[in-house]
């Protein structure tokens, strides 16, 4: 899709995806990636997918490679934040601070439309991490580094094993909350029902 976009004379594309939206814990990343004609034909070889479908190792390899050629840019939410602004106006937040920081002729966000006022040529597409290599790139650039960090955060919380589900509520995480109780790295807003039953 994005020679598409490029026939329609826009020069550089700014793509945005997300990880972290659903977790329990951890923070929410946010990345940027511009691209121009040039480096998108570089891209096409590398055969990317939104990072849900790549195993870790070729999302690593693939993050290696691009850093040298790509640019980028990750804003991150902490789970203080995500309490106090709400996930919706973080990622609003997260894609003018990326606009602003990666200046391109055209942004294009997976997901679906949100209201996003005094930003132009913005386009959301659902699926977007799928349907185009630059947001599928975005993706896999926040899954790594994402992913690093809560293997890094796992190290000062052993028990919640935050190396394998990486924040996210799975039954085993679960099983750890009402076990061991809640981090300061826990998001309340997300699981403050769920705390009611502990």
């Amino acid at each position: 899709m994005e020679s598409k976009f490029f026939k329609c004379g826009y020069k550089k594309i700014l793509a945005i995806d997300e990880v972290g939206r659903g977790a329990f814990a951890g923070p929410f990343y946010i990345a940027g990636v511009l691209i121009d004609e040039k480096i998108y034909k570089k891209l096409l070889k590398l055969k990317i997918k939104d990072s849900k479908r790549l195993k870790p190792e070729k999302r690593k390899e693939i993050f290696k490679i691009v850093k040298g050629f790509v640019k980028y840019k990750i804003v991150r939410f902490s789970n203080k934040e995500i309490d106090n602004l709400g996930l919706g106006e973080c990622f609003k937040k997260g894609i003018i601070m990326l606009k602003n920081a990666l200046k391109s002729d055209i942004i294009l966000v997976d997901g679906k439309n949100i209201k996003l006022e005094k930003v132009k040529n913005i386009k959301f597409i659902v699926d977007g991490d799928e349907k185009l290599i630059s947001i599928g790139l975005a993706s896999i650039i926040a899954k790594v580094l994402r992913d690093d960090y809560m293997k890094r955060l796992s190290k000062f919380y052993p028990d919640y094993k935050f190396d394998k589900n990486k924040g996210y509520g799975t039954k085993e995480h679960i099983k750890y909350i009402k076990k061991y109780g809640i981090t300061k790295h826990h998001r309340i807003s997300f699981i403050k029902n769920f705390l009611k039953n502990l």
